[in-house]
């Protein structure tokens, strides 16, 4: 859990590998936003937590680097919470297809150009 010393700032420690799930709380402190932010997240789906309420939900380490990206959207390009949904499911899109390019072009034959 967080220590707090009187003359430094709060320090979370959380290692992906040891919590198989975050809350809410642990989600925000992970990536050091707001869990306002998360729940915009979730309303645009951009991360889709299990669970039916916030005290409820539920995350898995993917949705960490996920609200990371998100947030360097936000930050860095000052991209709205629609628009980061929009932007990530783009770039999933675009790792989907080449991966999938990959793919074929180890199975394909070389072209032969005479």
């Amino acid at each position: 859990m967080p220590q707090r010393d009187n003359n430094h700032e709060m320090i979370a420690h959380i290692v992906i590998g040891e919590l198989p799930e975050f809350t809410l709380e642990e989600l925000s402190l992970a990536c050091h936003t707001s869990p306002e932010f998360i729940r915009e997240l979730i309303e645009y789906g951009t991360i889709e937590p299990e669970g039916f309420s916030p005290t409820t939900w539920r995350f898995e380490a993917m949705d960490i680097q996920i609200t990371r990206k998100a947030l360097r959207l936000h930050r860095d390009l000052e991209i709205n919470s629609a628009g980061i949904a929009l932007a990530m499911d783009l770039m999933q899109q675009m790792e989907q297809l080449r991966h999938r390019l990959t793919i074929l072009e180890k199975h394909a034959q070389p072209l032969r150009i005479k």
